[in-house]
């Protein structure tokens, strides 16, 4: 499939960043869209900032505690104890990978909006839409159903891609995929896990799956789930081994 964005699609130095307004607001993040004006063309960036403490709205922690990693012991324990220290330590890992997962995804050849650039407290990248029109969540869309047939075998090919890179969306569904220019793009990877360490990983894997195909489902797509996880690489052998508690 041809690419999204050229190599060049970024405005070139000198360069002044104008912000046009707000995207989304949510309780976790806000996406801002920012203009960014060279002297030879212009280009749309989204600017997502995380809420402070933005962890005291996530759920499910027994899935993804850990997955931020870093950090030394003292730093491990303020975020166990759920300390002011441990809760802007948790955001900083929060939002380093997110936007670290962004830039694995993007150089693994997933259909992801391209990464810009890390800023405090959140991340730019190129802005998915026409115009300033933002592209709609999948979830918005309906498809006929020979799209639809299309569409989800190309995101079970992003899926297994992903799965390729040692990585699981966690959180994958028709909600976190944007459609734009007839393509699917996947967004929002504050949950995803490694495929290698997380021990949840191939279960969060299955929930994917099974998420998205709800959507195509409802479409008009017949789906056996056996199969489309072995079309997306599915095996015990790829995935992280139990590791005991001490």
């Amino acid at each position: 499939m041809p690419a999204l964005f050229g190599s060049d699609w970024l405005a070139d130095a000198p360069y002044e960043d104008r912000e046009l307004g707000v995207l989304k607001a949510g309780k976790e993040s806000e996406v801002h869209l920012l203009a960014r004006v060279g002297p030879t063309r212009t280009c749309l960036i989204a600017e997502k900032r995380f809420t402070p403490r933005l962890q005291r709205a996530f759920r499910n922690d027994y899935l993804y505690a850990g997955i931020w990693g870093g950090g030394g012991r003292r730093e491990s324990r303020a975020i166990r104890k759920r300390t002011r220290f441990g809760q802007e330590a948790l955001e900083s890992r929060w939002v380093a990978h997110e936007w670290g997962t962004l830039v694995r995804l993007h150089a693994s050849g997933v259909t992801v909006p391209p990464p810009v650039e890390q800023i405090d407290h959140g991340y730019r990248m190129a802005f998915i839409g026409d115009g300033q029109q933002a592209a709609p969540r999948l979830s918005e869309v309906h498809l006929d159903l020979s799209t639809a047939r299309q569409v989800w075998r190309d995101v079970q090919i992003e899926i297994r891609t992903m799965l390729d890179a040692d990585l699981v969306h966690g959180d994958l569904s028709a909600y976190n995929i944007l459609w734009w220019r007839g393509r699917a793009v996947l967004i929002d990877f504050s949950q995803s896990v490694d495929v290698v360490t997380h021990p949840a990983s191939r279960e969060l894997l299955y929930r994917d799956v099974e998420r998205t195909a709800g959507y195509f489902r409802r479409m008009g797509v017949t789906i056996d789930t056996a199969a489309a996880l072995a079309l997306v690489g599915d095996s015990p052998s790829r995935f992280a081994r139990q590791v005991l508690s001490s």
